[in-house]
């Protein structure tokens, strides 16, 4: 088993490692520990990557993120990734100034319920941790006419800079990746959505 103490970065908040990161994927030399929700609130655990390799990990803090680099090398990178997550995809109605003034409503209403949300080519994503159909009746209630289905996406779809994370607003809430801003950063895993095991591999990003 191959000990790791400590996280060198994230793949998120560093731009070199985000190169790094794709320079690795496309190499075949990119390695994943992928964690379940349970692990990812440790700060030591024992882990296989997806390439096979034994790792016993031992961070410096409550909880690993996504990005998270825990090796890196000329002829590797391991970094963690977390399990893909249940979501509703919202589909708008087309954009007339009323449909846009609710759509700025339902970014208000879902900052207020604290749930994340992603936008991605035109959809809202809003993972499903509370009752379905609370989400679904918010949805239905500020955007008549709405679009909505269940589908799985990448943790990362979710993921906001670490940055942002440190200067949350003093109500606490999180900054709205999507909304607040859209990084485009190239890599193998975050950002796809993907419905009954069908990725969409039309473009390769992750919002903040």
């Amino acid at each position: 088993m191959e000990r790791i103490d400590g996280v060198v970065g994230n793949v998120h908040a560093d731009d070199e490692l985000a190169v790094l990161h794709k320079t690795h994927e496309e190499r075949g030399t990119l390695e994943r520990v992928v964690l379940n929700a349970e692990n990812r609130r440790r700060s030591r655990f024992r882990a296989t990557t997806d390439a096979g390799t034994d790792v016993g990990v031992i961070v410096d803090k409550p909880a690993v993120s996504v990005g998270d680099v825990l090796a890196v090398d000329d002829d590797r990178m391991i970094a963690i990734a977390f399990e893909p997550r249940d979501a509703l995809a919202i589909s708008l109605p087309n954009a007339t100034s009323e449909a846009l003034e609710a759509a700025v409503e339902l970014g208000h209403r879902v900052g207020n319920q604290h749930w994340d949300l992603s936008v991605e080519d035109g959809t809202i994503y809003v993972p499903i941790e509370a009752d379905r159909h609370i989400v679904e009746r918010v949805v239905a209630n500020v955007v008549p006419g709405s679009e909505i289905r269940k589908t799985t996406v990448e943790a990362d779809l979710f993921v906001t800079d670490l940055e942002d994370e440190e200067t949350d607003s003093d109500d606490g809430h999180r900054s709205v990746p999507g909304l607040e801003h859209d990084h485009e950063h190239g890599h193998g895993t975050g950002g796809h959505a993907h419905e009954h095991g069908e990725h969409d591999h039309s473009h390769s990003h992750h919002d903040h």
